[in-house]
């Protein structure tokens, strides 16, 4: 099947939380969630050693890549400075170029993150909170 979302790293960082896998697993069983590059820097900065890393990294697997280009960082500066214009700035680069991605990819941002709504309230794209916010925080 082909990709429908992409991931963002506040859903993998929750994957623990059995709401959020009861969401994602089906997704990600059906080959239908991609995962953006900047994820696994993010995902390999919280561990505390190799081996911990080489778990976290591998878990990814789960999910189809999607390389960051240099397309996506030109978009997430227009995002940016669109964002700046309403006095939103602050918005995360990692954030900024998940968007860009699933903006050109045509795929929906599955997400737990406000940022998110921000950035689309800008660039017009879908994203989607994975669980309501403030559920499993």
């Amino acid at each position: 099947m082909a990709l429908s979302y992409i991931v963002d790293t506040s859903v993998v960082k929750r994957l623990g939380r059995s709401e959020i896998r009861m969401v994602i697993q089906p997704l990600a069983t059906a080959g239908e969630v991609g995962r953006p590059s900047i994820c696994d820097l993010e995902v390999g900065y919280s561990a505390r050693n190799a081996e911990e890393w080489d778990r976290l990294v591998e878990a990814l697997g789960v999910f189809e890549p999607v390389d960051t280009t240099a397309a996506h960082v030109r978009r997430g500066l227009q995002v940016q400075r669109l964002l700046a214009e309403r006095s939103q700035r602050g918005r995360k680069i990692p954030d900024l170029l998940v968007a860009a991605a699933a903006e050109e990819l045509d795929l929906t941002v599955l997400h737990y993150d406000l940022d998110f709504d921000l950035i689309a309230s800008v660039t017009g794209q879908r994203c989607q909170w994975v669980v309501p916010p403030g559920t499993v925080d």
